[in-house]
């Protein structure tokens, strides 16, 4: 299967040999995706900023894990969207994901408080059927 071979290849090429141990192995599936998620959300297929990403991925958390989203984030070595920037960039670095010239890593940095932005979220709904659609049940 596609995706056993990508996080076996994201183990592989970052986690086991060193280059980045920061984060679990989820921490990289969240991001992928993530990702889809938000670009499905757009009404057109385009490039995706820095900026829009970690709000996108906030928001992934956000529908998928409720109230437990920080804690499972944090669980997977992710604490600020700069974490998120890096295990893009980690992505980039082994060719699952691509950039622009003028794209940096540094495009995730402060783009805002994660605790802050579940701390403040006054309500979680935990979208069952979206979840239904991600295990494709």
């Amino acid at each position: 299967m596609v995706v056993n071979q990508i996080l076996e290849q994201i183990q592989n090429e970052i986690i086991d040999s060193g280059k980045d141990i920061r984060y679990k192995p989820q921490a990289y599936a969240f991001v992928l995706n993530g990702l889809e998620f938000f670009i499905a959300k757009l009404s057109e297929k385009r490039h995706v900023t820095g900026q829009e990403l970690s709000m996108g991925l906030a928001d992934f958390a956000a529908r998928q894990y409720g109230p437990l989203a920080l804690t499972v984030l944090n669980n997977w070595g992710i604490y600020t969207t700069q974490d998120f920037g890096y295990i893009v960039y980690n992505l980039i670095n082994i060719s699952l994901l691509s950039k622009r010239p003028q794209d940096s890593v540094d495009d995730f940095e402060n783009v805002f408080n994660l605790k802050e932005f579940f701390d403040t979220r006054e309500c979680f709904p935990v979208d069952k059927e979206f979840i239904r659609t991600l295990r494709g049940a």
